[in-house]
């Protein structure tokens, strides 16, 4: 009975009394609105860059490789030992026996000199087992060229793919496009690759000698890295052609890829654990994010700034609901007192304005929260597309669909707005009816 008479009355009162805290309303909906925004914009950022780096550059869950020193523990790219056929033997015994490893795939660094009848210039690459590439980056990266085709479609000897920049510099037709990836359902759009007639000549100094050694290979597709420095310079080929570049059979790095849902942090522990019980001491496995500095450094300042912005939202929101709780619970404060008269408790009065606020932020987070939806609704369905600083293709904007976050702020405001009516409801209630009804 208590419960429905609270309940009651708490609306009507707000519906009476709600004109006085039109302002709050609105301050509150604004900022829940924001924070709802940014927290999808953070989101979709995180998983934007998260697929850049496990799909589109196909590192899958976990790297392994022998680094050559503590820095190359720490940074990506400063020297690795290569992997040689004994240790790749061990490797692929752990991977093979893990229940939980999907796939596996070998990547050689390559770099040296490409010519072709009129240019010369350095290039800088890899190698890599083309199928198992292809299945990390999965089906909506897979088909990872902007003209020609990629290397697990090309069924002539010798394929190359170039990067705009490299294939720009070597006569070839560059397309004024970039990556996208395919959504489900889509056909990737097809492009010719318009090259100078002739095979490429690839020379590189060959590993364990001074040595110089050349191949060649036809340039099938053009790649579109996402960094014009990586573009200018960028050649992917298949691993045994790589090999036999460098006349190796070693390899610099493995890239392995989980199930869904693995735990990506015990699947680290246990292969790093089996792979010293194969004595492999100093091969090293890694997160595919323990060296993305790129990747860590966003995710730190949006989250930054996504904190700050709530800090912000909090103190706004609580310092209008504060003053909105004063101006209108002191104007009540006889009220109050008729209510206390007649029998209803401290606790009565204190429950009814928490629970007249609590209405109001409610409705102000369901405002907030449905706003956010429809902009959100919006700029998916509209595929904006800009181009960030640095990069040399578009990226969507972008925002998800963060439902925990809707939940939270809507119980945050709430309770927030329950706290905010204590303050002033104590204050009136410290002092005695009569003289409250004695007031004129």
């Amino acid at each position: 009975m208590t419960a429905k008479l609270l309940l009651s009355m708490s609306l009507r009162n707000l519906l009476r009394q709600g004109n006085k805290s039109l302002g709050t309303f609105i301050v509150m909906s604004v900022s829940i609105l924001a924070l709802c925004l940014l927290s999808g914009y953070m989101q979709s950022n995180i998983e934007l860059i998260r697929d850049a780096f496990m799909r589109w550059g196909a590192r899958g869950h976990l790297v392994i490789e022998r680094p050559a020193s503590e820095l190359a523990k720490q940074v990506e790219g400063a020297g690795q030992l290569p992997l040689t056929g004994e240790i790749q033997r061990r490797i692929d015994e752990v991977l093979e026996a893990d229940p939980q490893v999907v796939t596996r795939a070998r990547v050689l660094r390559i770099s040296g000199m490409v010519s072709n009848a009129q240019v010369s210039t350095i290039f800088a690459g890899i190698g890599q087992d083309v199928q198992e590439i292809r299945r990390i980056k999965g089906p909506a990266y897979e088909y990872d060229v902007v003209a020609g085709t990629p290397l697990w479609m090309e069924e002539r000897s010798h394929p190359l793919v170039l990067g705009q920049g490299l294939a720009a510099i070597l006569g070839c037709d560059v397309p004024d496009v970039g990556f996208a990836p395919l959504k489900p359902g889509d056909t990737p759009e097809t492009r010719p690759m318009n090259c100078p007639p002739g095979p490429l000549e690839l020379t590189a100094s060959t590993r364990g000698s001074a040595r110089i050694n050349a191949t060649f290979a036809v340039p099938t597709g053009i790649m579109d890295w996402g960094i014009k420095e990586i573009n200018d310079r960028l050649v992917v080929m298949p691993m045994a052609d790589a090999q036999a570049l460098l006349n190796t059979e070693d390899v610099s790095e493995y890239h392995v890829l989980l199930q869904d849902g693995a735990d990506l942090d015990a699947a680290h522990s246990r292969i790093a654990a089996e792979m010293r019980a194969a004595g492999l001491e100093d091969v090293e496995v890694f997160r595919w994010s323990d060296r993305a500095a790129f990747y860590r450094q966003v995710k730190a300042v949006l989250s930054g700034f996504l904190n700050f912005i709530a800090i912000i939202a909090c103190a706004i929101g609580f310092t209008s609901l504060l003053n909105a709780s004063y101006m209108n619970f002191a104007q009540r404060a006889r009220e109050f007192a008729t209510l206390r008269s007649l029998g209803f408790t401290r606790r009565f009065v204190l429950a009814l304005t928490a629970l007249e606020n609590s209405w109001l932020a409610l409705a102000a987070a369901l405002l907030g929260v449905g706003g956010a939806a429809i902009i959100v609704w919006a700029v998916r369905a509209a595929q904006i597309m800009w181009t960030p600083p640095g990069s040399s293709n578009a990226v969507p904007v972008d925002l998800a669909w963060v439902i925990p976050t809707y939940v939270a702020t809507a119980l945050g405001v709430v309770l927030l707005a329950a706290f905010a009516s204590s303050i002033p409801t104590r204050k009136i209630l410290r002092r005695p009816i009569r003289a409250v009804l004695s007031d004129a």
